[in-house]
Formats: structure tokens, C-alpha cells, sequence
């Protein structure tokens, strides 16, 4: 087969909706307890870290083009910065997480070859977010993105379970997204007067420590026992898994033997969890990866627009694995996981 006939489908690549993500500001604004010199140093964080607003507000015209010339031939798209996931206020956040999936599934209408998309949740409600779920799913959203925790909870909590129970049900996926970590964790682990606090800020959260939490997160709801209650449930992990495939060996040695669950951590992982790349395009994380947890489980994604790379498809096309796991990377475990 010659490289370039194999279809491309990023699973993990994000918008936001200006109104949306200004209520949201507005929101957490009134109700923040940030202190002006921390406040400070999150705007400097955004203005580093976070793209354009004008590219990440962008749902057609400048995505398209991205995907044309690097050869894309579907994003599937969730709500990015300012997302109304985690606002306290239950009729708030419904409302919002409401017009945020409105408007995501008028768009895929617009381009249903170009654009799928997973739903935005109000998780400070979680039956009604499972109720939204099944909403969303009914016009045309494949799954869900869940971001971090919700209100320092991590999604293990029991009171979270109506959500994973509704995606069991609708055999549709939920990405577990990371996301900002909390204050007192932040600063004990990250921030030192050594080095600046844009750095600290930036360690704790996509420079590494958010990736460690979004782990975390994963190994609690395994050994929650969820996937005893929820044996078909799916769910995935980017940036290569979020670390954990690199320890499941140690946690089947050293955790595992102070568990009661049917099947050990690693098991577990390698039949409910999929991992994406999010647009770490490593040749050593690819094979760590078909080597940790087979190509089947794994999809592909290029984490637009927080990363514009050209080079999203040409990475899996001259990686030197297999056509048939170039495939199923690229697009046949996408097309299957959500039903495409």
C-alpha cells in the first residue's frame, strides 16, 4: 500500500465558542479567591500557552485549511479553553454545556465529512450531565470530553458514576482530558524561588503536572473498580497515555497486591483504555506504545490548535510500524470507537 491512501481522524483537537467562554470567565471571575500576583501569572501562562483566540474561535474557514494542507481528513472536535465543564452553578453550567453542544452539532452538520464531534458535560450535576449526554449523542456527538476533576474531586467519586453508567449504556467513549490541578497541590509540588513563577505555573500544568494528575485520575477509576460495575466502558487517555503505560508493570506488581478487583491494572488499561498521541509526534512514544498496549487501542490526534503541526500526518506516514497498524492508528480504531 502506498503511503498516502490511508485516511487521517484526529480525535483530540479543540474549539471554543467566544459568548461561552466569556460567560465562563465571568463566572469563575466573580467567584475566584486568586490573589492579583497568581492572577497575574496565569494571564502570562494563557498568553504563552493558550493559541489565538482567534484560531481557537474558529470553526471553519482557517481549521480547514490547516486540515487541506496537512492532509486531515477529519477533527473531532471538543470544547477547549473556558469550558463551561466545571461551573458550580447547576442551571449555569447546563445552559451552557447546552449551547456549546447546540452549536458543536450544527457545525458537523455543515461539514459531516470534515468534523465530528464529543459533547461538553455540567458535571456540578451529574445526572443531568448524563441526561445532556444522551441528548448530545442524539444529535450526532460521539462521546464526551471530561477535563481534569471537577470542584478538587477526581471522576471516581461515586457521585460522578450516572455519567459513566449513560456512556456504558450509549457504547460511546468519554475522554479523559487534563486540566488544571489545584492551588495548594500547584504550589507545593511545582512553584520553588529558584526559578520564576511562569515557570512554576507552566510545570504544573502542560509543561508536566497536569499530565500526572490526568494519570492519577485514570489509575483511580480503574482501581475504583469501575470497569468491574462497567466491563464495556471506554475510555481514552492522550498525550501517549498520560505516563501510565510506562508503570503498568509496577502497578500490577506493587498496587495490584493490595487490591481486590477481578483482573489486574494492566488488563484493565489494555481492554477499556484507549491512548492518543495529542500531538507528541515521538517515534520512541509510538513504539513504547504499540509495545505497551497494542495497536488496536491506540488513536491519533494533533491537540489543534494548542499545536499546529503540518506534520500531523506526515509523522504516522513515515513512522516506521507496520501499513496495517499505520491504518488502524490513523483512522480504523477511530471509525469504530465512535461509530463513524
Amino acid at each position: 500500500m502506498s503511503h498516502s491512501t490511508f485516511k487521517i481522524i484526529t480525535t483530540e483537537e479543540h474549539f471554543a465558542l467566544k459568548e461561552i467562554s466569556q460567560k465562563v470567565f465571568g463566572f469563575n471571575t466573580s467567584k475566584s479567591t486568586f490573589n492579583s500576583s497568581s492572577n497575574q501569572v496565569q494571564k502570562e501562562l494563557m498568553s504563552i500557552a493558550l493559541p489565538n483566540t482567534d484560531v481557537i474561535e474558529d470553526l471553519a474557514a482557517l481549521r480547514i485549511k490547516f486540515m487541506d494542507d496537512s492532509r486531515i481528513d477529519m477533527q473531532i472536535l471538543s470544547y477547549g479553553p473556558g469550558s463551561p465543564q466545571n461551573i458550580t452553578d447547576k442551571i449555569l453550567a447546563l445552559d451552557l454545556c447546552n449551547q456549546a453542544n447546540n452549536e458543536l452539532a450544527r457545525l458537523i452538520k455543515i461539514y459531516p465529512t470534515r468534523f465530528s464531534g464529543l459533547a461538553v458535560l455540567p458535571m456540578a450535576d451529574p445526572i443531568a450531565a448524563s441526561e445532556e449526554l444522551e441528548r448530545s449523542v442524539n444529535l450526532g456527538l460521539k462521546g464526551a470530553m471530561l477535563s481534569g476533576t471537577y470542584n478538587g474531586r477526581f471522576f471516581d467519586h461515586p457521585e460522578f458514576l450516572p455519567v459513566f453508567y449513560k456512556a456504558q449504556d450509549l457504547n460511546i467513549p468519554l475522554y479523559m482530558h487534563p486540566a488544571p490541578i489545584s492551588e495548594n497541590i500547584a504550589s507545593s509540588y511545582y512553584q520553588s524561588d529558584q526559578w520564576p513563577a511562569i515557570a512554576g505555573a507552566m510545570f504544573a500544568g502542560a509543561g508536566y503536572g497536569w499530565h500526572l494528575d490526568s494519570g492519577i485520575g485514570i489509575i483511580r477509576l480503574i482501581i475504583s473498580g469501575i470497569f468491574d460495575k462497567l466491563p464495556a466502558l471506554k475510555l481514552i487517555s492522550g498525550h501517549w497515555g498520560e505516563m501510565v503505560p510506562f508503570y503498568l508493570n509496577r502497578l500490577d506488581d506493587q498496587l495490584g497486591k493490595t487490591l481486590k478487583l477481578d483482573r489486574k491494572i494492566s488488563e484493565y488499561y489494555k481492554s477499556n483504555i484507549y491512548i492518543t498521541p495529542s500531538g507528541l509526534f515521538s517515534e520512541a512514544q509510538l513504539q513504547f506504545a504499540i509495545s505497551q498496549v497494542g495497536s488496536d487501542q491506540i488513536l491519533y490526534s494533533g491537540d489543534y490548535p494548542f499545536l499546529i503541526d503540518k506534520n500531523t500526518r506526515s509523522f504516522l506516514e513515515n513512522a516506521s510500524i507496520s501499513n496495517e497498524d499505520k491504518e488502524k492508528i490513523g483512522y480504523k480504531n477511530a471509525e469504530s470507537l465512535f461509530h463513524l
